[in-house]
């Protein structure tokens, strides 16, 4: 963990650039050196503790296809010693957009750079949000098929604000 990033901004550009590459070595850079940083990768519990988050990458590099992030929104907070960054992920794969994620990103200073402490994705709300009303649209339990179109008439819900 040699490597110093000035900026929390840096520091977030060779997470993601490691994760194209698969790069442990250089993922292992950007983490923070403490015991008690946290990964949430999509749609899985939290990881804690060194050791588990760096684990975790070597599984998902293990098996992954190469991916393209680009971060097309964001929005920073912060002090002279803790960046939180909460920014929208679109992932490609050979060229096209596959998922896009909403994820946030928290940096300490420390040892006279910038680390990572906790990385959080989950895919966006707007298009989770769908796939949710669209499969409890098609829910019948209890056989009340002449309520269906009763569901025509009411009008769908909006679904929750996306960090823009």
């Amino acid at each position: 963990m040699s490597k110093l990033f000035k900026t929390p901004e840096a520091a977030e550009a060779a997470f993601y650039e490691a994760i194209e590459r698969a790069d442990m070595k250089a993922l292992d850079a950007v983490w923070s050196a403490d015991e008690h940083i946290v990964c949430i990768h999509p749609g899985a519990s939290r990881i804690e503790g060194r050791k588990a988050v760096m684990d975790s990458f070597v599984e998902l590099f293990s098996d992954a296809p190469v991916l393209h992030f680009s971060i097309v929104d964001s929005l920073y907070t912060g002090n002279d010693s803790l960046a939180v960054h909460l920014v929208r992920e679109e992932i490609e794969l050979d060229g096209q957009v596959v998922s896009i994620m909403v994820s946030t990103n928290i940096f300490q200073r420390e040892s006279g750079g910038w680390r990572m402490l906790l990385h959080h994705a989950s895919p966006e709300p707007d298009s989770a949000f769908q796939d949710e009303y669209d499969e409890l649209r098609g829910f019948d339990p209890m056989g009340f098929d002449d309520l269906d179109d009763d569901l025509d008439d009411i009008e769908e819900p909006s679904p929750p604000p996306v960090l823009h």
